[in-house]
């Protein structure tokens, strides 16, 4: 299965949900104003390589380096096997 940014925004939420607690990643959402149904994963099927990148942003911003360090690995690994670009705060 190929893998979309979708996808990857996806992981990124199911992991800090985990980490930094769902209410915490749920204001971060909020913020982006990225929709999410009630398991957590993003409604919008259109998100892009921007989408992301402004998501790890705010986490790095908020939560520090080590918020998005622990995403870097399946994130990077999925955007590989899909051939999606990384966005710069991923590489």
């Amino acid at each position: 299965m190929t893998a979309t940014y979708k996808d990857l925004i996806d992981t990124v939420i199911k992991r800090e949900f985990g980490i930094l607690g769902r209410d915490r990643m749920m204001g971060i959402l909020k913020d982006l104003k990225m929709e999410v149904d009630a398991a957590g994963l993003l409604k919008s099927n259109g998100a892009t390589i921007s989408d992301l990148e402004r998501l790890l942003q705010l986490l790095s911003e908020k939560y520090g380096a080590v918020a998005v360090m622990g995403c870097k690995i399946a994130v990077g690994r999925m955007a590989r096997e899909s051939n999606l670009e990384l966005p710069t705060i991923l590489k």
